[in-house]
Parts: C-alpha cells; sequence; structure tokens
C-alpha cells in the first residue's frame, strides 16, 4: 500500500496451564482459619469472649467458693466445739422424774406411722451419766445423752417431736399433715406437751403387756429428739464467711470478670473501630484526604472501614483531578496570552503602518502588502480561536461506551493507523503489533467483549499517530496489549493500552514533563497550535486512562495510551 509497510505479528497459540494442584490446599485452609479468628464477625466475638467469661468465672468461683468453705466448716466446727454432743434420740418424757430417757422404736405392722417406744429406765440413766466418744469430721468429739437439766442449762439446744401414731381425725384436721418436724417445743413446755400428745394420739402401748420386756422399762407412743441449733452457735465470723461463700464469690467471680472481660470486648471490637472511624469521617470532612484508613476489628466494622477507605480513595482522586483540571486551565490561559501577542503584534505595527499611508506618507503598494499580512493574521487568530474552543469543549464530551470483540476492536485500530499513516506519514512505514494477554482474551469464552468508545480510542489514535509521523525518520510502530497483562486479563473491568513508538529523536527533557500541556510545542507553526497531545491526555482521562510520554531504549519516543476497558 504505497510506502506503508504492514508487519503482523502473530504468536503461535501457547498450551493451556496445567490443571491448578492440589498441594496447596491444607495451606490455604490453615490461612482461611487464621483469618477466621483473627477477623470474627462481633457476634462471633462476643461469643467468644463469653465462653471464656463462664469458664474463666465458674473455675475462680469454684476454687473460692471451696477455700472458704473450709475455712468456715474448720471455724464453725471451733464454735460448735464449745456445746456438748448430744444424741438425737429418739427420747422419753419420764413425768416421774422429770427426766429424759433415751429409747428405741418399735414399729408395729411393718408402718413407720404406728411406734412404740421403749425405754429400759436403769439402762438409759447409766449411759446418760457416761460420755460416749465417736468420730468427728477431723476430731474426736464427746457425744452424752440430753438430760432436761442440760437442756435447762443451755438454750442452745432444741426438742422436736419424733412425730407418728396419729389418728384419723388428726390427719382431717391438719389436712393431711399433723407433724411439724420443725416445730421446737420450749422445754418448761415439755411435760404438758408430753401429757397431752400421749392422750390424744393412738394407743399403741396397748399392743404390749406388762412383762413382755421385763421390769423397769417404759412404754409410750410419744417420742422427742434433741439437736443443737446450729443459729445459736455461729458467730458474725461463721455467716461472714457463709455469705461470701454463697453470693460474694458469684457476684465478685462472675461479675468482676464480665466488667473486665466486656470492657476488653467493648473498646477492641467496638468502642475503638468506632473511635478510629469516627476520627476518619472528621478528617475527610476537613477535606485532610491524604491519609489512609487501617483496617479494624470485627468484619462488619471492618468492612465499613473498607468502603471508607475506598470512599476516601474516590475523593482524593477526584480533588486531584480537579487540581489537574483547574492547573490545566491556568496554563491553557498562560498559553493562550503567550501565543496571541504574536499576531496581535503584527496587527499593531501594520495599523500602524496603514496609518502611515493615510497621511499620504505610502505608497498604494505597501497598503496592500499590510492588508494581506491583516488579512493572515486574522486567519491565525480564527484558527486559534476554534482550536481553544475545541479544548475547552472536550471536558464536557459524553463517552459511549459499547461492548465489542477484542478481534474487532484489534481491527478497527489497525484499519486506522494504517489509514493514517499512509495519509500522514509520507515515506514511513507501519508495523502493527498485538500482544499476548490480548491474543489470549480474544480466544477466551470466544471473545469476551471489552467496553470501548471507538470513536474516542481512534480519536486519540489519530493525535499521537500525528505527532509519531511528524517525528519519525522511516518506522512507527503501534502496539496493543491489555494491561497489566496474564491472569489480570480475566478482570471484569481491563485495560487496553496502544502504544505508539517512532523511530525519530525522542523527546527532549521538557517534552517528557510538559509535552501532553496545551500549546505547547518545540516547532510551532500557524498551522499547529501544539494541542495534539493535549487533546489525547483529556480524552483518555475521560475514558478512564492516562497518557504517559517516554522515549524507547532503542531510540525515539513512546507514547503509552490507557482505556478503561
Amino acid at each position: 500500500m504505497g510506502g506503508t509497510m504492514m508487519e503482523r505479528r502473530r504468536g503461535a497459540d501457547g498450551g493451556a496451564g496445567g490443571a491448578a494442584g492440589t498441594g496447596g490446599r491444607p495451606g490455604r485452609a490453615w490461612s482461611r482459619m487464621k483469618a477466621w479468628f483473627r477477623n470474627p464477625t462481633i457476634m462471633r466475638a462476643f461469643f467468644g469472649y463469653a465462653l471464656v467469661w463462664l469458664v474463666a468465672a465458674s473455675a475462680v468461683a469454684l476454687v473460692a467458693i471451696d477455700a472458704l468453705m473450709e475455712v468456715y466448716y474448720r471455724v464453725s466446727e471451733e464454735h460448735r466445739a464449745e456445746h456438748a454432743e448430744v444424741n438425737a434420740g429418739p427420747y422419753l418424757y419420764d413425768a416421774a422424774t422429770d427426766e429424759l430417757l433415751r429409747a428405741t422404736p418399735v414399729y408395729l405392722e411393718d408402718s413407720y406411722d404406728h411406734i412404740v417406744f421403749v425405754a429400759f429406765v436403769h439402762a438409759a440413766r447409766d449411759e446418760a451419766e457416761d460420755s460416749i466418744v465417736a468420730g468427728g469430721w477431723d476430731r474426736d468429739m464427746r457425744v452424752v445423752d440430753a438430760t432436761m437439766g442440760l437442756l435447762r442449762s443451755d438454750l442452745s439446744y432444741r426438742v422436736s417431736d419424733w412425730g407418728g401414731n396419729y389418728t384419723e381425725e388428726q390427719y382431717r384436721a391438719t389436712g393431711g399433715e399433723p407433724y411439724d418436724p420443725d416445730a421446737t417445743i420450749p422445754v418448761d413446755e415439755l411435760p404438758a406437751y408430753d401429757a397431752r400428745e400421749r392422750a390424744a394420739r393412738l394407743p399403741t402401748v396397748d399392743a404390749f403387756g406388762a412383762g413382755d420386756f421385763g421390769e423397769d422399762v417404759l412404754l409410750s407412743n410419744v417420742a422427742y429428739y434433741v439437736a443443737l441449733d446450729e443459729a445459736s452457735y455461729l458467730t458474725w465470723l461463721d455467716w461472714a464467711l457463709r455469705l461470701t461463700a454463697g453470693i460474694g464469690v458469684p457476684v465478685l467471680a462472675y461479675g468482676g470478670l464480665a466488667i473486665l472481660l466486656f470492657r476488653r470486648f467493648y473498646r477492641r471490637y467496638i468502642g475503638g473501630p468506632l473511635a478510629e472511624l469516627g476520627g476518619a469521617a472528621e478528617r475527610i470532612a476537613a477535606r485532610d484526604l491524604d491519609f489512609q484508613i487501617e483496617p479494624v476489628r470485627g468484619r462488619e466494622l471492618s468492612g465499613l472501614a473498607a468502603a471508607m477507605e475506598r470512599m476516601r480513595a474516590a475523593l482524593l482522586e477526584s480533588q486531584r483531578e480537579l487540581w489537574r483540571t483547574a492547573e490545566d486551565r491556568r496554563r491553557l490561559n498562560a498559553a493562550f496570552a503567550h501565543d496571541l501577542r504574536t499576531p496581535v503584534t503584527v496587527l499593531k505595527g501594520t495599523v500602524e503602518l496603514a496609518s502611515v499611508w493615510a497621511r499620504g506618507e505610502e505608497s498604494p503598494a505597501g497598503v496592500e502588502g499590510s492588508l494581506a499580512v491583516i488579512s493572515e493574521q486574522v486567519e491565525r487568530l480564527e484558527r486559534y480561536a476554534a482550536a481553544m474552543a475545541r479544548v475547552t469543549k472536550l471536558e464536557d464530551r459524553a463517552v459511549n461506551r459499547a461492548p465489542i470483540k477484542p478481534a474487532d476492536a484489534v481491527d478497527a485500530i489497525e484499519r486506522q493507523a494504517t489509514a493514517y499513516v499512509a495519509a500522514n506519514g509520507a515515506a514511513c512505514g507501519l508495523r502493527f503489533a498485538v500482544g499476548d494477554s490480548l491474543r489470549a482474551r480474544s480466544r477466551e469464552n470466544g471473545g469476551a467483549p471489552l467496553e470501548l468508545d471507538m470513536q474516542v480510542v481512534e480519536e486519540v489514535l489519530g493525535n499521537v499517530l500525528s505527532n509519531a509521523c511528524g517525528h519519525a525518520s522511516a518506522l512507527v510502530t503501534v502496539g496493543l496489549d491489555l494491561a497489566p497483562g496474564g491472569d489480570a486479563v480475566r478482570d471484569a473491568a481491563p485495560t487496553l493500552a496502544v502504544t505508539v513508538t517512532d523511530d525519530g529523536p525522542g523527546f527532549s527533557a521538557e517534552a517528557l514533563h510538559h509535552g501532553c500541556d496545551a500549546f505547547f510545542s518545540e516547532q510551532k507553526s500557524a498551522e499547529h497550535f501544539g494541542l495534539g497531545l493535549n487533546v489525547a491526555r483529556v480524552l483518555a482521562r475521560l475514558h478512564g486512562g492516562e497518557v504517559a510520554l517516554a522515549n524507547a531504549p532503542e531510540g525515539g519516543a513512546r507514547v503509552t495510551v490507557t482505556f478503561a476497558a
């Protein structure tokens, strides 16, 4: 095609990678497990703290209660030892001697309700006079039979009815509960109580004759048991130990550990993260965006922190974009004022010459030349004004993306590059290359489409090729690929990269920094105002990309334009 040289590099289809190995699954599972514990949800963290609290508080309470009760048993036993230990009974009351006699119960008809209490008078009195030695909790103790004298001298003992031998009328009158085992009978009222109850209850003693048990035997249908009243010998220290063990220790163990653990939980998973996020929100509200929101604890608040970080980054990028726009406009105004000086100066000089002719000091031929200069400069100002209007309207241009197959996009870009170089490159040749990532995308899933505004892409390419053809010696290279390449081409929003390289002298140091600025050119002319790369950058940014200037390692200028696809 004329002086155009076409070269397309087509790589052989590479073999698909092998199936992913499974050797890394245990490692991934372990990593997920660590992440699960390292950043749990607030609910899971709460239940974890609650479990630790329950176990720790229960262990502390059990150990403390056991220790306090051991002290209580020792102290209370010492106080109990101040009183004589008595046999519980049963005892008969002997009205003839006003004394209690230790008795033996005889159950009639295999019934616990019908009982005859038998006391051997002389044997009971002999045993009452001598002490009985029995084993205690941790010491031997002296156990004696209860006597009326002991009960009258030490009011710490209580006398209760043994029960049994109630009549049917007594059951009906009391609703089936004629016997209260916790009722205490005062010692002074015992004789009257005994006489009354013997007459009122079943006469079970009639079951035996006078000589059935031999001589000196006392029978009765009423008996009693004697016990030391615990409340009578417990001191404030005993009660304090019991209350502490029963109430104080659980309250302190469960309540104290709850305060410590759940305070830590609140500060770690709620209060602390919310304070960090609140501080970040205040900095964002104050337009201080030059920081990074770090991840916080708790999966829910961590997600909120990530969303706020994305918002901060978006606001920062928007702020930088506004700054770049303002800077571009400042430079545009400065360039506009600078470039207007030349035609204005020419017009000013020409008008002065016309004034001289009007005064008769110049020939008509000179006037015609002045008018030609004025016409030329006016045309230049018109072109300049049109270029300015085009630049200022670019930022309001809408980008209309449409799905296009990668192969179709490659063909469209190649056709435009071929036609443009053929029309503007004179003796320049064109080399067209497609990268591996773009070829892989073309083959994958039948060519998963890209989202591109092809009109914007082609207009940007035209401006970049215009600059390349103006500086190339013999060859312009256009390369297409998806960035960053590799597995990233499978992302939902890949980036199309168009690289244009020429074999000319390359960019100067100043051009590398200001080549995309409006009206920057090292070789300005009346027709070219240095807007090509500036227009390319504005359109690329509207398409979510950027323009990067560089010098190729082998020499020549290299312009890389990216488009969010």
